[in-house]
């Protein structure tokens, strides 16, 4: 069977047919089976070898290998590529310089208006408290009443003011009597001081002639002479005695006058209380507060105070307090005139004078308090409104001036972007005070050098650029 099996090998790669054939299908499909069955004994038991198969070699299996290997291998050129293109490594691009938008630095004079608050007071502003303690007989003021300088408001009574006032009358009455007595005393020492001065020189002159006639031996005898000298001598002391008696009289009496003018004047005193009980407007105003009535018993302010019997502003003439900030206090001139607005007329602006500069700012905001002055004559404003101050910043001497997008602020650095030679060069800088789209910066720059209009880190210091002036001018 086997050597039957090699003969037909050799038969079909000589291309020769075998002799027999089957006469029926079943027979021949036996034999098909059989064949297979030597073919599988045969290759189990020697080792395989290429058989050449003519029927296998067809224009359609040929066709279908050729295309088959195309699209295998264009698949596998395919992943190789994409493969060194993954693996390869990226060539650097040429380098392209990127187009830069560049303004000018501009030497400008700081002017800029801003809205501050404002609060409006009256000119003059005071409560009305009476000077003595008293109960009040008569007032002809009411809220709102207009009161000119000098005009009588309030008139007081006070009971015990008589008996004070008698009391002191009294006072005064016995002081001067003590006067009068103190001087008739004085004058009458002054009389005897002049008597005895009058015996003194009496003396003096009998003793001087006894004295001369008793240098003649016995003329005058020594105990005359002892006797006129020690009568000198008494006159001479009773004249040191009346004098110091005068001085001390004399001293006496003015300290009775000093006690006398002290009680005059504190009679005068009620004089001034019985003023005290009429009270008067203290300038031209309104009244914009009444809190007593006829028959309230009303004091002066302080410890334990009473509470005041009205209140009276000054309205034709206001102050407008406004809080300057820190950086514009060096801008601030007296007499130069700042609009302000209120809410009362809308779209009006209304002109006041800087009058008063505290010159000191506050801890807590850092403002400096300024007052403007502002005729009211019209009485158009009021105090207590609140206002707009359209404050006018200004500086004295020109600055410079960059676009705010020309400034990069980082928590390092604050810096512009100046562009020289195509060559961008970051220069540290200070930032000043806005004016309009412009800030105001302080740094190693000058008029006229070229910054970048939108400056940010991304543009690398000392990196190429190409610098194009920007058409919209800072």
């Amino acid at each position: 069977m086997e050597n039957d099996a090699n003969k037909r090998d050799e038969n079909d790669l000589t291309g020769q047919q075998p002799s027999a054939f089957p006469e029926n299908a079943a027979e021949i499909e036996r034999t098909r089976h059989i064949n297979r069955i030597v073919e599988e004994e045969k290759r189990e038991a020697h080792p395989v070898r290429f058989k050449y198969d003519r029927s296998a070699f067809t224009l359609g299996n040929i066709l279908f290998l050729v295309g088959f290997l195309g699209v295998a291998g264009g698949l596998f050129y395919f992943l190789l590529l994409n493969h060194r293109q993954q693996t390869a490594p990226l060539e650097a691009p040429a380098a392209v310089r990127p187009t830069l938008d560049v303004v000018p630095v501009v030497s400008k004079t700081l002017f800029r208006v801003d809205q501050l608050p404002g609060e409006i007071d009256a000119y003059q502003d005071v409560l009305i408290y009476p000077k003595v303690r008293g109960f009040i007989k008569w007032i002809g003021v009411d809220r709102g009443a207009v009161v000119k300088e000098g005009q009588p408001m309030v008139r007081m009574y006070a009971p015990e003011y008589l008996a004070d006032r008698n009391e002191a009358l009294a006072r005064v009455a016995a002081t001067k009597a003590a006067v009068a007595v103190e001087e008739s005393q004085l004058e009458d020492l002054k009389a005897a001081l002049k008597k005895s001065k009058a015996n003194l020189l009496a003396d003096q002159s009998t003793y001087q002639r006894v004295y001369t006639a008793s240098l003649v031996p016995g003329v005058i005898a020594d105990n005359d002479v002892v006797q006129w000298a020690q009568s000198v001598e008494a006159d001479q002391q009773d004249v040191n005695t009346l004098i110091k008696r005068v001085n001390a009289k004399g001293h006496e009496l003015s300290m009775r006058k000093e006690e006398l003018d002290a009680k005059i004047r504190g009679f005068e005193s009620f004089a001034d209380f019985a003023s005290y009980l009429e009270i008067k407007a203290p300038f031209d105003g309104y009244v914009t507060e009444r809190r007593m009535h006829v028959g309230s018993y009303v004091g002066p302010d302080g410890s334990g105070a009473y509470p005041p019997i009205c209140r009276v502003k000054q309205l034709d003439l206001l102050r407008i307090v406004a809080p300057v900030p820190e950086n514009d206090t060096a801008g601030v001139i007296v007499g130069s005139q700042v609009p302000f607005t209120v809410s009362s007329f809308p779209g009006r602006q209304f002109i006041g004078t800087v009058a008063r500069i505290s010159n000191s700012l506050d801890k807590g905001t850092r403002t400096m308090p300024v007052e403007l002055n502002y005729l009211n004559p019209k009485y158009e404003i009021l105090p207590g409104m609140f206002c707009k101050v359209l404050w006018p910043s200004r500086r004295r001497e020109s600055s410079l001036f960059v676009p705010t997008s020309a400034v990069v602020s980082t928590p390092l650095n604050t810096f512009v972007c100046r562009i020289k030679n195509d060559t961008v060069e970051w220069v540290t800088v200070s930032k000043g005070q806005m004016m309009d789209k412009l800030v105001e910066v302080f740094g190693n720059l000058k008029e006229g050098d070229m910054v970048a209009r939108a400056a940010s880190e991304e543009l690398v210091n000392q990196s190429k650029v190409n610098a194009v002036v920007s058409q919209a001018r800072p």
